[in-house]
């Protein structure tokens, strides 16, 4: 059964995260059902950057109960480059994976362009799946992007916020040692 992908990033310093949450098709309406429930009068996304610790906390209590899991590809280089060869091993394993379905948060710059080539490019040199959709959404289009956003921030943190995303967390790879 192929998969869906939901694709954000978050930086902490020199290191740059790309989290990758994926979710089985048939989960799909139940879990954007309920990660809209968690936000609150006026909100129209989840950005963990702006919650607060104790908001965060019960935030990823809830997100740690769902249908969902994630990876998270980590790089020292710069963004441009690490964030290419993050999407580069996103793209490599979804052959293992059967990912259906990428989305990623669409970014202001010219970036989403960029990226759609590689993924492209990906999928012609068969390091893709060929039957690959792809697509940029910004955030408050996709709930499953919020838990993306959450997993990276929570990864990126490190000590009790990345304990309390262990329970959904498949792997983490480290994408400069290719």
């Amino acid at each position: 059964m192929t998969v869906h992908a939901f694709v954000d990033e978050s930086q902490r310093g020199r290191l740059y995260l790309v989290c990758v949450v994926l979710v089985d098709p048939g989960d799909l309406p139940a879990v954007r059902v309920e990660l809209r429930t968690m936000l609150m009068r006026g909100q129209r996304r989840l950005h963990f950057v702006n919650e607060s610790a104790h908001r965060r906390r019960g935030l990823l209590a809830a997100m740690s109960k769902l249908p969902v899991r994630a990876r998270v590809y980590t790089s020292t280089k710069k963004e441009p480059l690490a964030r290419r060869h993050a999407l580069a091993a996103v793209l490599t394993d979804s052959r293992a994976t059967d990912i259906g379905r990428i989305v990623i948060e669409r970014r202001e710059t010219g970036q989403d362009t960029q990226e759609r080539s590689q993924i492209a490019a990906a999928i012609r040199a068969g390091n893709a799946p060929a039957a690959l959709s792809y697509q940029h959404l910004p955030g408050y289009n996709e709930p499953l992007l919020w838990v993306a956003d959450a997993v990276a921030w929570s990864y990126g943190a490190q000590g009790r916020w990345r304990s309390r995303v262990s329970g959904i967390l498949e792997y983490v790879r480290d994408v400069d040692q290719r």
